[in-house]
């Protein structure tokens, strides 16, 4: 049970941390002069991949509709 409260507590620092981990990402590729697409497809990139095992559900039993 304690794992689970610690979980719940520490979620919304890791979106944040996530939240700046994009920014950086921006912040790099703008500085590098590099187009504008390009920072935003990276931050999509970034949050793609930080946030992939947040979707899937758990035990893969399909949703009924």
């Amino acid at each position: 049970m304690s794992i689970i409260a610690a979980a719940v507590l520490l979620s919304p620092a890791l979106a944040f941390l996530g939240f700046i981990a994009v920014e950086i990402v921006i912040g790099l590729v703008v500085d590098a002069d590099a187009p504008i697409l390009p920072a935003f497809i990276a931050a999509g990139a970034v949050g793609w991949l930080l946030l992939r095992k947040l979707r899937r559900r758990q035990g893969g039993a399909p949703v009924e509709t």
